[in-house]
C-alpha cells in the first residue's frame, strides 16, 4: 500500500461512484505529473482484493516498464504479455500488455477475459479495437488530455477532480515561467486540424532558426537540463548538431533510434551526462524525468493535447527545482492558452466546421481576400501590420493577464456573467474552485445561471449544491 494524496483518493471514490451509476467506461483525467499511474495502480490493487480480473494496456515500452514498477509498489503480481514471452499463465489476477502485442496475439489469448481494463494514455485511438473484443469489461481510460472523437463514441463518464493551478498552489507541481517568440506563422498550412509536416519543415528547418534557439536558450535557460521538441527527424538531427557546434552537450532520439541506443541516451540524460535532449514525437508521453528544468517547443501546433503533454515534461517536482522554463518558438501560448489554466474537459462530439477560410475585406476597394494576405491583389492596398508582427523575432515572457474591466473591483461583487468571463479570460490566475465558492455564496439560483453559462452538466450542479456550506473566500480587490 502507498500513501495517496487527498485528490488521488477522491478520484478513486469518484471512479467507483461513476461505475455504480451505470457508466461502464470512464475517463480518469489528471494533469501530467498528478500521478494518474498511482491512482490506477491503487484501483488495480483494490480490484485484485475483490477477485476481479484486470488487464492493463500501454502503447510504449517505457510506459510498460513504468507500469510494472508502479504495480510492484502496491504489491500486485503482474503477468506480462510481451513480444519475447511465449508462455502466458492462464489464471493470473493482472495482465499487462502493449496494445500492438495484444492485437497480434488475440487468437492465442482466448482465455483472457478481463472484468476491468485500464488504458494508459487513453487519448490515443490505437486502443479502440479492444472495446469490441471485451464488450462486457469495465474500462478506465487514463489521460491528461481527453480530447478526441473516440471519447464521445466509447466513454460515458469522466472523473476530473483537480487541475494544474490547484496542483501548483498545493506544491504538487512546480510553476512555469514561459517565454514566447514573436513570429509570423502565416506560411504554415493546416491539414486535418494540424499544421502539415511539409509546411512545418519548410518553416523551421533553417540554420538561422537553429541559431536563434541556441541564442535564446543561452539567455534564458543556460546549463539547465533541457528537452527540445522538434518538427521532424531531419530537423531534430540538425538542431542537435547545431547545439554541438555551439559547444553545448546534446543528444537526440527519434523513431529511428534503436531501442538499446534510446535506453542508453535516456539513462545518460537522467544521470546528467549532457544538458540538451532533442527529440521528435518520442518524449511527449510515457517518459517521466523530474529533473528536467527547461522545455523548448521548437515547433508550432494546433493540438492542445500535444502542447500540454510537452509542457508537462517539465512540471514535476525535483530537489531544489523552484520552476521550469519554457521557450516557445511556435506561438503556441497565443494559440492554445497558458499551461496553468483551468480546463473543464467534457465528453463531446467533434465540432463541425463550416469549412470557410478566414477572410478580410480591403478598406480601399472592398475586395474580399484571405486573412493572411499582406497586399490587396485588386488595388495593391497594403494592410497595416499588427503590433505583435512588428515585434517579430523577439522572445517575450508570457504572463497571465486580467481583463482591464475587472481591475479595482471586489471579486465577490462580480455578477455571474462577469465571474464566467474572469474564469475564461483571467489567464489561469483565477482558479475554478475559487469561482465556484463565490458562485455558491450567491445561492442556488446563481448556481443554475452559472452552470448554463459555462455549459456544465447537471451532475456538476448537484455536486456544488452539496457543498453550499463551503462558500468561504477572501473578497479581495482585483489588481
Amino acid at each position: 500500500m502507498i500513501d495517496l494524496r487527498p485528490y488521488q483518493r477522491d478520484a478513486i471514490n469518484q471512479l467507483r461512484e461513476s461505475f455504480s451509476k451505470g457508466n461502464k467506461r470512464v475517463i480518469l483525467s489528471l494533469p501530467t505529473g498528478a500521478g494518474k499511474s498511482v491512482v490506477f495502480s491503487e484501483m488495480v490493487r483494490l480490484a485484485v482484493e475483490k477477485g476481479t480480473k484486470v488487464l492493463v494496456l500501454t502503447d510504449r515500452t517505457e510506459l510498460f516498464k513504468q507500469t510494472i514498477a508502479h504495480l510492484g509498489r502496491v504489491g500486485v503480481p503482474v503477468e506480462e504479455i510481451a513480444p519475447d514471452k511465449k508462455q502466458i499463465y492462464h489464471d493470473a489476477p493482472v495482465y499487462l500488455a502493449m496494445i500492438e502485442t495484444l492485437k497480434r496475439r488475440l487468437k492465442k489469448l482466448e482465455f483472457l477475459k478481463p472484468e476491468l481494463i485500464i488504458i494508459d494514455e487513453a487519448h490515443k485511438a490505437s486502443f479502440n479495437q479492444l472495446f469490441d473484443v471485451f464488450p462486457d469489461a469495465l474500462v478506465i481510460g487514463a489521460t491528461a488530455t481527453p480530447v478526441g472523437a473516440h471519447f464521445f463514441e466509447y466513454y460515458t463518464g469522466i472523473v476530473q477532480n483537480i487541475d494544474v493551478p490547484d496542483l501548483v498552489n498545493a506544491g504538487f507541481l512546480v510553476p512555469c515561467k514561459p517565454y514566447q517568440m514573436q513570429d509570423d506563422f502565416s506560411d504554415l498550412k493546416v491539414q486535418r486540424g494540424e499544421f502539415s509536416p511539409q509546411s512545418l519543415g519548410m518553416h523551421y528547418n533553417k540554420p538561422y532558426l537553429y541559431e536563434g534557439v541556441i541564442e535564446n536558450w543561452k539567455r534564458y535557460a543556460l546549463n539547465k537540463k533541457t528537452v527540445v521538441f522538434n518538427v521532424s527527424i531531419e530537423h531534430t538531427h540538425n538542431v542537435h548538431e547545431a547545439f554541438l557546434a555551439a559547444g553545448i552537450s546534446s543528444e537526440c532520439i527519434t523513431s529511428k533510434t534503436k531501442k538499446e541506443e534510446r535506453e542508453r541516451i535516456l539513462n545518460a540524460f537522467t544521470q546528467g551526462a549532457f544538458k540538451v535532449l532533442n527529440n521528435c514525437g518520442i518524449l511527449t508521453t510515457g517518459w517521466d524525468e523530474p529533473s528536467v528544468e527547461c522545455i523548448v517547443i521548437n515547433r508550432a501546433t494546433q493540438s492542445l493535447p500535444l502542447f500540454l503533454q510537452c509542457m508537462g515534461r517539465g512540471s514535476r517536482l525535483y530537489k531544489n527545482k523552484k520552476e521550469f522554463i519554457v521557450l516557445d518558438f511556435g506561438g503556441n501560448h497565443t494559440r492554445l492558452g497558458m499551461w496553468n489554466e483551468n480546463r473543464i474537459w467534457e465528453i463531446k462530439k467533434k465540432r463541425e466546421t463550416s469549412g470557410e477560410a478566414p477572410v478580410k475585406a480591403c478598406p480601399n476597394c472592398n475586395a474580399v481576400v484571405h486573412a493572411s494576405t499582406p497586399t490587396c491583389p485588386e488595388c495593391t492596398f497594403i494592410f497595416p501590420v499588427k503590433e505583435k508582427e512588428i515585434k517579430r523575432g523577439v522572445m517575450v515572457e508570457v504572463r497571465p493577464t486580467t481583463p482591464k474591466e475587472f481591475i479595482g473591483k471586489k471579486i465577490g461583487d462580480l455578477s455571474i456573467q462577469e465571474l464566467c468571463t474572469l474564469q475564461k479570460k483571467g489567464g489561469g490566475k483565477y482558479k475554478a474552485t475559487l469561482i465556484w465558492r463565490i458562485v455558491r455564496s450567491k445561492g442556488y439560483e446563481a448556481l443554475h445561471v452559472y452552470q448554463e453559462a459555462m455549459g456544465y452538466a447537471n451532475g456538476w450542479r448537484y455536486k456544488q449544491e452539496n457543498k453550499m456550506s463551503d462558500s468561504n473566500f477572501t473578497n479581495y480587490t482585483i489588481s
